[in-house]
């Protein structure tokens, strides 16, 4: 009897470790592997925008390099922060990945209304930061206002109202900094969406608004609404936007350039992470793409983890010095 209980519990722990060996070789192959299903990338922001263009353009390449489809999708809300809510739902590896930047994780946390938020940077993991933008500040081409002498004249009299995407988000954290340096009053009209925000300017129903280069370029080029500054240290100087004097040249430093990091949700390997990137930088050499970017007026970045790391922190303590 011992001698059969003993061969019947050596047979159970060789069992045990076969089946720990072969789970072991099965979790490894599965990443080796992955991905297996096809793969969502969630836009936070609106259809139409920046992010959401380079993110259905970026798509199309998911079949050729990643062996399974990219689906491009939008969920709204919150200026981006019910997405990035619901995305903790997601565990290691899995098959969704999403959109985010330093408005998320660097300006939200630390203003008004943070206690609503429900994730931290720390939550997701940095696979690579899809563009950097420089935010242009148009105003009603009426006011004539074309430089920040002349908005600081206009401000000496009048309550300047400014559209912007979102109340939390890095364009209404850049105006409210710009105008306390100024000491000019303002409010701010917070619209879904950057398109949404210069309709408001061209209407007449502000004077002001944010957004990206690309997005005003229209309006700019009917004579609609001009251009004021750019949030940076360099001018801009293009077809559209002839030497736009930087807010740098004003001794301004609360800005920063505006980003788009691709996330996946914390825990997910470095192999996935590695395998995600790859595909990414290789769809970002492609043509189209490069053209895509050339029109949007935004640049291919190159950052590592360190450098997305680095760029929140910095902006986190511009927001930290100016509340």
């Amino acid at each position: 009897m011992k001698k059969l209980f003993s061969i019947l519990l050596m047979s159970m722990i060789l069992c045990s470790t076969l089946f720990a060996n072969g789970s072991k070789e099965t979790a490894s192959s599965s990443l080796d592997t992955w991905p297996q299903e096809p793969i969502t990338v969630i836009c936070p922001w609106a259809v139409g925008g920046v992010a959401d263009l380079v993110n259905r353009k970026a798509a199309v390449y998911g079949q050729e390099l990643l062996g399974q489809p990219v689906l491009a999708t939008n969920e709204l809300g919150a200026g981006g922060n019910v997405a990035l809510t619901n995305f903790l739902k997601n565990k290691a590896n899995a098959y969704n990945l999403i959109f985010g930047g330093e408005g998320a994780f660097s300006i939200a946390p630390n203003v008004d209304g943070k206690e609503a938020i429900m994730f931290t940077y720390d939550d997701y993991v940095p696979v690579m930061n899809m563009y950097s933008a420089t935010f242009v500040m148009t105003a009603d081409a009426k006011l004539n206002i074309t430089n920040l002498d002349e908005l600081k004249a206009y401000g000496k009299d009048h309550k300047c109202k400014v559209a912007v995407n979102g109340i939390a988000g890095s364009e209404a954290f850049i105006a409210k900094a710009l105008f306390k340096e100024l000491g000019i009053e303002l409010t701010l009209v917070s619209y879904n969406g950057a398109n949404l925000a210069l309709n408001a300017v061209s209407k007449g129903e502000t004077e002001f608004a944010l957004s990206h280069q690309s997005q005003a370029k229209g309006a700019v080029e009917a004579g609609i609404i001009t251009p004021v500054t750019v949030f940076s240290d360099k001018a801009v100087s293009n077809e559209v936007f002839k030497d736009v004097k930087p807010v740098g040249d004003y001794g301004i430093t609360s800005f920063f350039p505006n980003t788009c990091f691709l996330l996946a949700r914390k825990g997910t390997s470095p192999e996935v992470i590695s395998k995600i990137r790859n595909a990414y930088l290789e769809i970002m050499q492609k043509e189209d793409m490069k053209k895509l970017f050339s029109q949007l007026m935004i640049e291919p970045s190159t950052w590592t983890a360190e450098d997305m790391n680095n760029h929140i922190a910095h902006v986190t303590q511009i927001v930290k010095d100016n509340n």
